[in-house]
């Protein structure tokens, strides 16, 4: 779906599954980037959210939290870690699968919030609305 992600070479992912602890089993980079995840439920896969992680200033000098700590920060004012532990109670989620890409580093210089305005938009073309987890932008 997001095929514009393809030149970002430096990229992974992760599993997070009920039980784990997030900042273990996180393998992002502290650098700046974009993020997605999806949830594994009944052997599907649904793209549930979009994010960016660095706030670039005036300078071109990242001030904000990067990829790591993005992630691992919170969501709708709750840690991460219980946020992603109570909706897959909720919704019985398997797990969630993250992907991240760094998206500025010494070959592109593509501000975080630019390349997640442009995942967004393309998943509103498609679908006519957010990702689930997005509940504004």
């Amino acid at each position: 779906m997001f095929d514009e992600l393809a030149k970002y070479k430096n990229n992974g992912h992760f599993f997070f599954e009920r039980g784990q602890i997030l900042s273990q089993v996180c393998n992002a980079p502290e650098k700046a980037g974009v993020y997605y995840i999806l949830q594994l439920r009944k052997g599907k896969l649904q793209l549930v959210y979009i994010g960016a992680s660095g706030t670039i200033n005036q300078k071109g000098e990242f001030s904000n939290q990067l990829l790591k700590g993005r992630i691992n920060n919170k969501q709708d004012g709750v840690k991460r870690q219980h946020f992603f532990e109570e909706i897959m109670v909720q919704k019985n989620i398997d797990a969630f699968d993250i992907y991240w890409f760094v998206t500025f580093d010494e070959k592109h210089q593509h501000i975080p919030t630019y390349v997640e305005a442009l995942l967004l938009q393309k998943h509103f073309e498609i679908y006519g609305c957010l990702p689930e987890l997005n509940k504004k932008f």
